[in-house]
């Protein structure tokens, strides 16, 4: 197994990646996935083997806070270490450059890993709006 950082070359095989085991949304095309890349650079990894990816995570820093995103390992590959490694791996990247604060948004099901990892639960409560539902 390798780790490295997600480069734009991976984007084909990232979208079927997710699709096959998280989930695809416009966020994940192409335009906004460039920009992503472009004000994150090397903040995101991936973990392969011979070609093929068995894990992601996406992390992003606003100069306060990092944040990490899409986590995923694939399915077949799940509890042997790879979300781990990957969440390890973002988070000392996000430290580097400053964050003090990483907060990350899970499903439920996913509170145990996360709290396995060091992150503790809040009483702040996660809320969003995306451009298609925002109400002028």
């Amino acid at each position: 197994m390798i780790l490295r950082h997600i480069t734009l070359k991976d984007y084909r095989k990232l979208i079927g990646f997710w699709k096959d085991n998280y989930f695809v949304n416009e966020l994940d095309d192409l335009k906004p996935f460039k920009m992503f890349m472009k004000k994150n650079p090397k903040m995101s990894f991936l973990v392969e083997e011979k070609g093929k990816i068995l894990g992601t995570v996406l992390g992003s820093f606003d100069g306060r806070r990092g944040y990490i995103q899409k986590l995923v390992v694939s399915k077949s590959q799940r509890g042997k270490g790879i979300g781990k490694q990957l969440i390890n791996s973002a988070v000392k990247k996000l430290e580097s450059l400053g964050a003090l604060y990483i907060p990350v948004s899970c499903e439920i099901g996913n509170l145990p890993f996360y709290e396995k990892n060091g992150f503790k639960k809040t009483d702040q409560v996660t809320m969003s709006i995306s451009h298609s539902t925002y109400k002028k």
